[in-house]
């Protein structure tokens, strides 16, 4: 059968809610997260370079300073050789003239631009330094003229302590440079530190907003799917689901509901086709089972002679008799399985209702050919007493009918846990092969002859009302076992209160 239900569609956009928040949320993420991190190497790049402008003020403060001290020790060698009055300590002499000279051509390109006359000037004052010392103080000095050494040499002095003021100036400055330098690289470092927690704040907010979010947009429905499952799966099929959710789990509610409609139609073509097939199967069954003693019956009846052998005639209507009972049997039988089970409750004491039962079939025409044992445990259960009566004898009559002469069939009752009692029948007949267990307690199931196939059909439909359970299985040593499960007290029901 085709269903009915109309195809399922591809979600359009306006079904996809969800989708799209979650691509804002992981979208809106990722770009705060990406902005930290040009942030952060921005930040780190600044950083990395005032480092490398700070290492090489850094270099060129060491070269100022240099340099002031060869300013400094040109005039002493200076000083030293007017007051030796000769050349024994220029020994080094010219090196440091050599070095203010390489220095302040290297300190060219560091130095600040407003500060680079400072180096001309020291220039300047060595080199003015050295003609004065070479020209005039050296030759005064070593000819012995104290008046005129005397008279150059505070002009010597000044020219050095002008350049060594100098020197150190060019070193106060770039040293200034570089303190500037480390208060942007802490600058720098501090605004990457700031806006990288800024940041992740940003990001914790954003992922804390969107989880409530998904949690309110998908938790509650999914919750409300979940019983809705639960409910579909235990066949109650009334309740819809409605407008839950929106977007996708709207969808899925539609697809649920639509699902609901699509179950319920076909269990309840379902259950048609089944109540067809078991009124068919039972009609057949009763129509097989009249046929054949209908068959019997006409044939004597087209063979029988009124003017015949009277005792021959005798036989044949006792045949007409038995026939025309087995089918009052399946008509009595066919009323009371398709009848309401309805109980009279009583408390029953089991050990003397079991007692009485195998008494009174003990007594019957019914078991004569086998051996009846009993044994069972004290208890109290809640049951209809003639209806329980009935399904012992059944099964008891149905032992005996599958033992051979003179075995023994066995019954018994016991407490099984603390709210149940099991009655066990069990037989030394030839047992029942698997197949025929699957369809034993089916109606006008039997593979004796005569049989309806009724008798365990009702006792299964007596234990049921009952709220109990019946069970078949091989016994050990050869024969059949059949379980009957009762609770101790019927479910709803106070066994001490009238039924």
């Amino acid at each position: 059968m085709k269903s009915s239900a109309p195809a399922s569609t591809p979600l359009g956009p306006q079904d996809q809610t969800i989708g799209r928040q979650l691509a804002i949320g992981f979208g809106l993420v990722a770009v705060v997260a990406i902005g930290m991190c040009v942030a952060l190497l921005l930040s780190l790049s600044r950083v990395s370079t005032v480092v490398q402008h700070m290492r090489r003020d850094e270099g060129a403060v060491r070269q100022s300073l240099d340099l002031a001290t060869a300013v400094r020790e040109q005039y002493i060698h200076i000083a030293h050789s007017i007051i030796l009055g000769n050349e024994t300590h220029l020994d080094h002499y010219s090196e440091w003239r050599e070095r203010i000279g390489s220095v302040t051509a290297a300190l060219e390109p560091e130095v600040p631009a407003a500060e680079r006359w400072r180096l001309e000037n020291i220039r300047h004052a060595s080199a003015t330094m050295h003609e004065k010392f070479r020209d005039e103080l050296m030759p005064a000095a070593e000819s012995g003229d104290i008046t005129a050494v005397r008279r150059g040499h505070p002009e010597i002095e000044e020219l050095a302590e002008q350049a060594a003021a100098h020197a150190d100036e060019v070193a106060r400055s770039v040293e200034s440079r570089m303190v500037a330098a480390h208060q942007r690289a802490t600058l720098a470092t501090q605004a990457g530190l700031a806006s990288g927690g800024t940041c992740v704040l940003l990001i914790v907010a954003l992922s804390a907003l969107y989880t409530v979010r998904l949690r309110r947009a998908l938790l509650r429905p999914l919750k409300a799917l979940t019983q809705a499952a639960r409910r579909f799966g235990a066949g109650q099929f009334e309740s819809a689901i409605g407008q839950i959710g929106q977007g996708e789990l709207q969808a899925v509610a539609v697809a649920f509901d639509r699902m609901a409609a699509e179950l319920a139609a076909r269990e309840r073509r379902l259950v048609e086709s089944e109540r067809m097939a078991v009124i068919g199967q039972l009609a057949a069954g009763v129509a097989h089972e009249l046929n054949n003693s209908i068959g019997i019956v006409r044939g004597y009846l087209k063979t029988m002679d009124p003017t015949g052998d009277t005792q021959t005639l005798k036989e044949e209507l006792g045949i007409l008799d038995e026939e025309a009972g087995h089918c009052q049997r399946i008509a009595d039988d066919l009323l009371a399985y398709a009848g309401v089970q309805k109980l009279e409750l009583r408390n029953v004491q089991m050990s003397e209702f079991l007692e009485e039962t195998m008494r009174r079939l003990g007594e019957s025409d019914a078991v004569t050919s086998v051996e009846l044992r009993s044994a069972a445990e004290e208890a109290e259960i809640g049951a209809d007493p003639l209806r329980l009566r009935q399904v012992v004898a059944n099964l008891v009559i149905n032992a005996g009918q599958a033992s051979p002469r003179g075995a023994v069939v066995e019954v018994s009752g016991k407490r099984k846990g603390s709210d149940t009692y099991e009655i066990i029948v069990s037989d030394r007949g030839p047992g029942i092969s698997d197949e025929d267990k699957s369809r034993i307690f089916e109606p006008f199931f039997s593979k004796r002859r005569g049989g309806t196939g009724l008798g365990l059909a009702l006792c299964l439909g007596v234990v049921k009302a009952h709220g109990g359970t019946v069970a078949v299985e091989d016994r050990v040593g050869g024969g059949t076992t059949f379980r009957v499960r009762l609770p101790l007290k019927l479910r709803g029901h106070d066994p001490g209160a009238p039924a």
